[in-house]
């Protein structure tokens, strides 16, 4: 039918249906022929056999590689330098036992320590090789479940052997018990020179010779002991003692105890007093002050009284016509003041006289009594001192001589005074005897003492160096003693 456009009628075109060949059948490839292989599957099993096979081949070529060390130990393992490759651990152990009585049965450890020694055994030590420390450690080389593992062991120990020495098994108690012997054997502490005083002798001083401590330093010997008996060497450790020299030496004794001062002093005309004075001097006598101690006068000389042989004597320290029971003590107490001055001692404490003396130097005496009034001395060197005192009888009169030894300083020490006077009053003193001892009647008088002037004294001690140069000065003390008039006694009775 025409349809109708702009243009006009157009006459509608039949559609055409176009009909397709079918392929043709069994269509033949142009060219030659191929022809037909394998499958994919066919290769991948014949790659599978191979493999298999491989893998089987290098099994079995482990297996015989490695088979003879299934029980015993690789080859490469060396045991003191015995190859212990195919032993059973059964014949290792025994192999083991054989290196030890080898070994070990001659094992020695000798300790020298001056002249003695001593020697260990192995019987002493307990000496063994230590079966299990030894061997199970090599054994367990290459044990593991594989194979390979155990292929690529043996073949690195062909190249790099395992060279292991037999541990020791050992008891080092005996090593203690050794070394502690030689320490109490050879430890010694120093013994110092010592000496003694005999003051009946012109050579007072006896000395006994020092002697060297020593000490033992075992812990070296210890260590190298130890070192030994692991590896199984004898050897031989000498031990040195260590000296230990001591404090003091009889030689720096015999130098530095030196006379320090001597003093001979008469003992005056009043018997009593001088028995007095000698009894309390000789009990001073031989006494020893230690360094950095002190003497006590009166803890030395005791109490001063008859049951201790002690008189009735005059106490000038005390007084014009002051007497009692060990007067005369203060002369033996006065010397060893001066001669502890000249020594160039310590003095702890001293006490002048409350009354002018005859006896001594003003400002050189020391005055003593029970009542608490001592002299203490105190030794400030480095060696003790010691105290010598003789008496003996010249021109009818008792005569003390004092002698200090200790340690000398160069130089020499002098005793110096300086006095201020206090004139004593020119009007007399009358004193009433109401007992009729001096004077009886009151026109009667008896001189009791002369006049006698006071002073104020002012006690030096100076240090000279050897060229007799003065080094130091030092105030000793300062004391005041009051003048005394002249004095009569007069009687009490109407003549």
């Amino acid at each position: 039918m025409p349809s109708f456009t702009q243009a006009g009628y157009k006459v509608r075109e039949e559609k055409r249906t176009v009909k397709r060949k079918p392929a043709p059948k069994n269509r033949k490839p142009s060219g030659k022929k191929k022809k037909k292989g394998p499958g994919k599957a066919a290769v991948i099993s014949v790659c599978v056999f191979l493999a298999a096979a491989l893998l089987s081949a290098a099994v079995i070529y482990l297996y015989m590689e490695t088979r003879s060390y299934a029980g015993t130990f690789l080859p490469g393992i060396f045991l003191d330098g015995e190859p212990l490759v195919g032993m059973t651990y059964e014949q290792a152990v025994a192999k083991l036992k054989t290196l030890e009585l080898k070994n070990l049965s001659e094992f020695t450890y000798t300790v020298e320590c001056e002249e003695d020694a001593y020697t260990l055994t192995a019987e002493d030590l307990n000496l063994s090789y230590d079966t299990d420390a030894s061997l199970n450690e090599l054994y367990a080389i290459g044990r593991e479940d594989n194979l390979l593992r155990r292929f690529l062991t043996i073949q690195k120990l062909k190249v790099s052997p395992v060279l292991a020495q037999p541990e020791m098994h050992y008891d080092l108690q005996p090593v203690r018990d050794l070394l502690s012997q030689i320490q109490e054997e050879f430890s010694s502490d120093p013994v110092n020179a010592t000496v003694s005083f005999d003051i009946s002798s012109s050579t007072p001083f006896v000395y006994t010779e020092e002697i060297q401590g020593m000490k033992v330093n075992v812990s070296q010997a210890r260590d190298e002991i130890e070192r030994s008996i692991k590896s199984g060497t004898p050897g031989v450790t000498v031990i040195e003692p260590i000296l230990i020299p001591p404090e003091i030496t009889a030689a720096e004794l015999e130098e530095n105890l030196q006379i320090l001062s001597r003093l001979t002093v008469p003992l005056g005309e009043d018997a009593a007093a001088a028995e007095n004075a000698e009894m309390g001097l000789l009990q001073m006598s031989g006494r020893r002050i230690e360094p950095g101690s002190t003497l006590s006068f009166n803890e030395t000389v005791g109490t001063r009284t008859e049951e201790h042989g002690y008189i009735y004597a005059k106490e000038d320290a005390y007084g014009i016509g002051v007497s009692g029971i060990g007067g005369g003590i203060c002369m033996a107490s006065s010397l060893l003041y001066q001669g502890a001055l000249m020594a160039g001692l310590e003095i702890r404490e001293r006490n002048p006289a409350a009354a002018l003396v005859s006896f001594c130097t003003l400002g050189e005496e020391a005055t003593v009594s029970d009542q608490g009034l001592d002299l203490i001395i105190g030794n400030p060197t480095d060696y003790p001192v010691f105290i010598r005192c003789r008496v003996y009888v010249e021109n009818d009169i008792k005569v003390a001589c004092l002698e200090y030894f200790g340690q000398r300083q160069a130089g020499s020490v002098q005793i110096l005074h300086e006095t201020e006077p206090l004139p004593a009053s020119t009007e007399p003193v009358y004193l009433l005897d109401k007992t009729g001892t001096y004077a009886v009647y009151n026109d009667e008088f008896v001189l009791r003492n002369e006049q006698m002037d006071g002073a104020v004294v002012t006690t030096y001690r100076v240090r000279l160096d050897e060229q007799q140069n003065e080094v130091s000065r030092e105030t000793v003390s300062t004391d005041r003693y009051e003048p005394v008039p002249t004095c009569y006694w007069i009687g009490s009775q109407i003549r």
